[in-house]
C-alpha cells in the first residue's frame, strides 16, 4: 500500500515541477505523510540513519557525509535542504533499497526525526539565534534536544560540537557521545550558562568555557587544528575542502568522523569529501550582466558573521541581498547584531526588499555603499568584474537555480 502512496505522491510531485509550481519535494512529502502518517517511520526501519542538525551548516554537512558514505553504500539523502516533515518523507521515498539514509533536519523537527527513524548517528552542529518570529529563543530549542537525547536508540551514537555551549548542555547526559573542537571562539549567543544562568567565564581566548555550578567543555575526542584533524588513537588527517571558508574545514571534519564510525578509512572518505565544491548552488557561478558573481547564503548573525569572513578574501566587488520573506523570517532586526566592517575598502552594493534596512545598519557601521532596484542593476553598477553576492534564503534559492543552468 505504501508503495501505491508514494507513487501517486511522485506523480503529483512531477505535475507540481512541470507547472512550474515548486520543484515537488514539498507536494510529494506531503502527500505521503497525509494517506501515511507512519510513513516515515515504515521508512526508515532496517536502514542505518544518520541526522544532522544545528542553525548552521546542515546541508553542507550532510552533503559531505553523504558523499563520503555513498561511496560505500547505497544512500538517499535531502541535501537539497527539505529539511521539514515533508522532506524527510520525500527523501526516505526515494531509493528503497538504499541501505543508509543522511537526512539534515530541522532543529525544531529533530525530536520528531528521532522518535520516527531511530537513527544510529546524531551529528549536532551549533545552536544560534535565527529567525525569531517563527522560531524559539537558543534556550528552548536546547531544552527541546536535551529531552530528545532521551529517547535515543541505546546503540545510538552522537556527534557533537563541545565548542557550543548550547549542542554540549543538550548532549552531555548521553551515554555515547563523541565530542568535537573546530577551534571555534567564543558564541555570540552564549554569555550565560544553560544550566543555572549565571555568566559563563570564557577563557584561553574563546577556546574554553567554564560556569561557576560546574558546567564547562567537555574534553574532546576529536579535536581540528590549523587544518589537521586528531583523534583516538593517535589517528591523524589534513583536511581539504573546496568549499572556501574555516566552516566549511569544520564541516569537513565532521563529516570524516562520522563515515569513520561507519567503517570507513579516514583517508577514504576525506579523498571523497575534497571534491565537493559546491552544494546546493552555495559558491557557484552565475552571470548576470557583464559581472561574473559567486553566490554565498547567509541567514541569521552567526552565518554572516561566517561568510563575510569568507567573502573578505574573495573579490572587491560584493551584493548584498535581503528579503523577509516567511522563510527568511520577517523580523529583520538581527541585521544589529551582525559586525559589517570586513565590507570595509570593498565595492558594496545592497538591493534586496530590505535594502533599506540594509543600507541604514550600512550606514552606522561607516560603510560606503550603493543602492540598486535588483541583482541586474548591481550588475550594472560593478561591470566586467568579479564579485560576490551574499544572499537571505530566498533570494539565494532564486539564485541558485541560474547556477545550475550556467
Amino acid at each position: 500500500m505504501l508503495r501505491i502512496i508514494i507513487w501517486v505522491a511522485s506523480v503529483l510531485g512531477w505535475v507540481s515541477r512541470v507547472t512550474k509550481r515548486g520543484n515537488g519535494v514539498m507536494v510529494t512529502g506531503r502527500v505521503i505523510l497525509k494517506l501515511s502518517p507512519h510513513a516515515v517511520a515504515t521508512l526508515a526501519k532496517n536502514r542505518k540513519v544518520v541526522l544532522i542538525s544545528g542553525t548552521n551548516g546542515k546541508t553542507t554537512t550532510t552533503s559531505l557525509i553523504y558523499h563520503a558514505l555513498a561511496a560505500q553504500s547505497k544512500v538517499v539523502s535531502n541535501f537539497t535542504g527539505a529539511n521539514l516533515f515533508a522532506g524527510l518523507a520525500t527523501a526516505l521515498s526515494k531509493e528503497m533499497s538504499a541501505s543508509v539514509a543522511v537526512l539534515e533536519v530541522d532543529e525544531m523537527v529533530l525530536p520528531w526525526a528521532i522518535a520516527q527513524t531511530k537513527p544510529e548517528l546524531v551529528v549536532l552542529l551549533n545552536l544560534g539565534r535565527d529567525q525569531l518570529d517563527r522560531l524559539s529563543e537558543v534556550r528552548i530549542v536546547a531544552q527541546k534536544w536535551k529531552e530528545a537525547m532521551k529517547t535515543l536508540p541505546p546503540k545510538c551514537a552522537v556527534l557533537a560540537d563541545a565548542d557550543d555551549p548550547f549542542v554540549t548542555w543538550a548532549a552531555r547526559d548521553w551515554s555515547d557521545v563523541i565530542w568535537f573542537s573546530s577551534g571555534a571562539t567564543g558564541h555570540i549567543d552564549a554569555s550565560t550558562c544553560p544550566e543555572c544562568g549565571a555568566i559563563l567565564d570564557w577563557n584561553d581566548g574563546g577556546n574554553d568555557y567554564v560556569c561557576e555550578c560546574g558546567f564547562r567543555k567537555p574534553s574532546v575526542d576529536w579535536i581540528l587544528r590549523s587544518g589537521e584533524l586528531t583523534g583516538p588513537h593517535n589517528q591523524k588527517i589534513t583536511v581539504h575542502s573546496a568549499i572556501p571558508g574555516f566552516a566549511a574545514i569544520g564541516n569537513a571534519a565532521r563529516a570524516i568522523i562520522a563515515a569513520g564510525i561507519f567503517g570507513i578509512p579516514l583517508q577514504e572518505s576525506a579523498r571523497s569529501i575534497a571534491q565537493v565544491s559546491s552544494v546546493g548552488g552555495r559558491f557557484g557561478e552565475l552571470k548576470i550582466g557583464k559581472s561574473t558573481f559567486r553566490l554565498l547564503l547567509s541567514k541569521n548573525p552567526a552565518s554572516w558573521r561566517e561568510t563575510l569572513e569568507t567573502s573578505a578574501s574573495g573579490p572587491n566587488a560584493v551584493a548584498l541581498v535581503v528579503n523577509a520573506n516567511t522563510q527568511d523570517g520577517k523580523d529583520t532586526s538581527w541585521l544589529w547584531d551582525v559586525d559589517f566592517t570586513p565590507l570595509r575598502g570593498r565595492k558594496v552594493v545592497v538591493t534586496g526588499q530590505r535594502r533599506l534596512d540594509v543600507s541604514a545598519r550600512l550606514t552606522v557601521n561607516e560603510i560606503p555603499h550603493q543602492i540598486a532596484e535588483d541583482e541586474a542593476e548591481a550588475a550594472e553598477i560593478f561591470g566586467a568584474v568579479q564579485a560576490d553576492v551574499i544572499a537571505s534564503y530566498t533570494a539565494f534559492h532564486r539564485l541558485a537555480k541560474l547556477v545550475k543552468r550556467s
